[in-house]
């Protein structure tokens, strides 16, 4: 899997378990979770470049 489908399947994970924060007008819902997709999607890719960067410090 890549961070796209990983942050996907955490969005979709999220709005089951809470459905009351999906607002009920499609065009704000589809906001709110494009919103929520980028800010997963930017934090599994911070976080694989820092282990990234922690793995090649360790050798070098």
């Amino acid at each position: 899997m890549d961070f796209k489908q990983i942050a996907l399947e955490y969005v979709k994970l999220y709005f089951t378990c809470h459905p009351e924060e999906l607002p009920k007008d499609r065009e704000k819902a589809f906001k709110e979770m494009s919103r929520l997709y980028t800010n997963y999607k930017n934090k599994l890719i911070e976080s694989a470049h820092k282990k990234s960067e922690d793995f090649f410090s360790d050798k070098f």
